[in-house]
């Protein structure tokens, strides 16, 4: 089965190879750009409506034309055109040193280009660039501008006011040059209006967006106030954009999401939750990724995030409007590029219509959060955060969380994990205390294990020659057999189930592994922690020596994992480690086996199932080998805080092995030395008593069958040929 696997799979590595080198899928042409209607979802970022003309720059043609427009639509003589203003001479920064958050902003589309995390704790960046020494005074870049991967187009940024709706027809902002006034270090504003025409001098809209950073918090407001400039009323609606350009963050798998929260029945849900994989459907359709939200329940945030980082997006309410200002949202596919790289996730939402009188005003803020997805984090920057009662930003890190993670338990685990690095000051040694502890409290559970395993050889061993003859006996009677075998295993109070004990300290610990390997793979605090020598960030590959360019292109292992980067050495030590607990694993049932094999005479056949005793051992050795291989190759690129954390698990395992075979071999020695003791009486245990009773109902079973078989025996040879029955003399 192993060989025919093996075929297979280098069968479709080949075939995979082939077809991709020398029959490659040619690229998909780009669909037109069109404008949906708007119950199909907003313009996808790159094009621009039928009905609107391409922009210029500085400046962008406001609407489509107002012949036939609806009562109360904008009708001026000349086409209405949206004005900003001059380039600034620099560019755009708001916060720095002293906030926990430093922005950039664009004054096309009024947008943000970039956000860092500027947080200090006792002077230094509580969460910088990277783990490197040069980077220590680098702040993390949570978001940034993406360039659009087709023709070279533009760069795309964050939180564009992308349309304004008057009357339902859509005016496009997304390239204008806004009007900047710069008002202070925290605080910046722009400014777009609505003139009737090119040359004219007549306004009828004004909207204002102002930055504004909220001191010693990673919390920005956006404040959008639109204002009536004209003689009639309008009805108004913003379509905003929401994050874009966050980090990949984890080199093994993508763990960032696009999620949409509502709230149903007083708690707040992670209603739609898109991964980039969701893109290259959303890129083969053409077709924005709806989330909108469910019935039942009103829309309460967005959120992009990545494995430790989230920038989260809510629609304050206002003094005049406490209800909900969002109508629908949206998940877009921005940057779109070839099919293998569609492209980055975006959300948009679009604000419920607002009528609007001449001389009125209306506004609305967005707050935004940039920063981690602990709750920990969050409840210190506002309690609503953590509550899911109430906005529960917490729910984001439990999208990360897998299936069978046994809740609460990975935040008991974390919890633990940070309490042991305030005692080791390094969370590597936490890990490892962390191991200790937890292997400790189970090291009973071990220690009866592997004692009933070993002894279960021991006694497997003993009885294996008897086996071995009630085997021959009833080799052709395979009902017999069994209920001899039931008697023996009776007789002789031996359980052959034990060996299913091995399972039970894995089975107990399991929700314990699973819960602090999700801790471990999604706590911030990891990130850039040093353990030791070249150990600089314990949630990113060990990386003792990086390879130039792109790496190495190793047969087989980059086709399935890609280009080694670099030279890891914890998942080799930790391949290691698994070979040697493997080895001193016992295994009572084949080494009692091989045992009584090699005690057994030469005509005493060796083979059982087609294998020898001998060939049976090789095969379980081999299977150790492969999975010493393949764990380090799947754990390659992975955290090294998880990969130390298997280490020490498997480290901890063999000593406990060891310690246990030395405890047995002086138990062993101090009964040698002390000579067999007085046979005790036979009592019968609950085992053996439950093989018993096995054993009885099987043989009244058969007594039964044998009585129905002679009855109708007998009763077919009383019976004639002709069915009248036999003759008598």
């Amino acid at each position: 089965m192993i060989f025919a696997l093996a075929a297979a799979f280098a069968v479709y590595l080949a075939s995979s190879f082939i077809i991709g080198k020398y029959f490659p899928q040619t690229t998909r042409p780009q669909r037109p750009a069109t404008q949906p209607a708007l119950d199909q979802g907003p313009v996808p970022p790159g094009t621009v409506p039928a009905q609107l003309p391409r922009s210029t720059p500085g400046q962008l043609p406001a609407g489509p034309s107002t012949t036939g427009a609806a009562p109360g639509a904008v009708q001026p003589n000349a086409m209405p055109t949206w004005k900003g203003g001059e380039p600034a001479a620099g560019p755009i920064e708001l916060g720095g040193q002293d906030d926990s958050l430093k922005i950039r902003l664009e004054q096309a589309g009024a947008s943000v280009a970039s956000i860092w995390l500027t947080e200090r704790k006792n002077g230094r960046l509580v969460h910088r660039a990277g783990p490197d020494r040069e980077q220590e005074e680098m702040p993390y870049e949570i978001i940034g501008p993406v360039a659009e991967r087709v023709n070279g187009g533009p760069l795309h940024h964050s939180f564009v006011t992308h349309r304004i709706l008057i009357n339902k027809q859509p005016y496009d902002l997304r390239n204008l040059v806004w009007a900047y006034a710069g008002e202070s270090d925290r605080k910046a504003t722009f400014t777009a209006t609505l003139f009737d025409g090119p040359d004219s001098d007549k306004k009828l809209l004004k909207i204002t967006k102002t930055y504004e950073l909220v001191p010693q918090k990673p919390l920005v407001l956006i404040h959008v106030a639109v204002e009536n400039l004209g003689e009639q009323e309008y009805r108004v609606e913003i379509e905003s954009d929401g994050p874009i350009g966050v980090r990949k963050e984890n080199l093994q798998w993508d763990m960032r999401n696009l999620i949409a929260a509502q709230r149903l029945e007083g708690v707040v849900n992670a209603s739609v939750v898109k991964k980039r994989a969701d893109l290259k459907k959303a890129y083969e359709k053409g077709e924005p990724i709806r989330f909108a939200p469910l019935d039942g329940g009103p829309f309460v945030w967005t959120a992009l995030t990545n494995k430790f980082f989230g920038v989260f997006t809510r629609l304050l309410p206002s003094e005049d409007d406490q209800a909900a200002r969002i109508a629908t949202a949206y998940g877009l596919v921005a940057a779109r590029g070839r099919e293998d790289n569609p492209g980055d996730l975006l959300a948009r939402f679009i604000t419920e219509e607002r009528p609007l009188a001449p001389g009125a005003a209306t506004s609305f803020t967005m707050e935004v959060y940039a920063g981690p997805k602990e709750p920990q984090v969050l409840e210190k920057v506002n309690p609503l955060y953590a509550d899911d009662t109430q906005i529960g930003y917490s729910i984001a890190q439990a999208v990360d969380y897998r299936c069978c993670t046994f809740q609460p338990l990975p935040q008991i685990m974390g919890w633990l994990v940070r309490k042991l690095e305030l005692l080791a000051g390094n969370y590597g040694v936490a890990i490892i205390f962390l191991v200790i502890i937890v292997r400790t409290l189970m090291h009973p559970l071990t220690v009866f294990q592997q004692k009933s395993m070993f002894r279960m050889q021991d006694a497997m061993a003993k009885l294996q020659p008897k086996l071995n003859v009630i085997k021959e006996k009833h080799a052709n009677d395979k009902v017999r057999l069994n209920q001899e075998m039931m008697k023996l295993y009776a007789e002789e109070n031996v359980n052959p189930a034990a060996g299913m004990l091995g399972m039970l300290p894995i089975i107990v610990q399991m929700p314990i592994l699973v819960a602090l390997w999700t801790a471990l793979n999604t706590d911030v605090h990891l990130r850039n922690a040093p353990f030791i020598l070249w150990m600089h960030d314990l949630s990113s590959p060990d990386a003792l020596y990086t390879f130039r360019g792109e790496g190495l292109r190793i047969p087989l292992i980059s086709w399935l994992f890609g280009p080694v980067k670099s030279l890891n050495i914890v998942p080799i030590l930790m391949g290691f480690s698994m070979y040697l607990q493997q080895k001193y694993m016992p295994k009572p049932g084949m080494q009692a086996k091989l045992e009584a094999a090699k005690k057994a005479p030469p005509s005493t056949p060796k083979k059982a199932g087609g294998m020898t005793p001998e060939e049976q051992m090789r095969q379980q050795q081999m299977i150790a080998y492969m999975m010493s291989i393949l764990f380090p190759l799947l754990f390659y690129r992975m955290p090294s805080g998880l990969t130390l954390y298997w280490m020490a698990t498997n480290v901890f395992g063999i000593c406990e092995s060891l310690l246990i075979r030395k405890q047995l071999r002086l138990e062993k020695e101090r009964q040698d030395k002390e000579g067999p003791k007085p046979p005790k009486p036979k009592r019968t245990g609950l085992v053996g008593k439950f093989f018993k009773h096995i054993a009885a109902q099987a043989e009244d079973l058969q007594k039964k069958a044998d009585a129905l078989s002679d009855q109708k025996t007998g009763a077919a040879g009383r019976k004639g040929p002709s069915g009248g029955g036999t003759k008598r003399k």
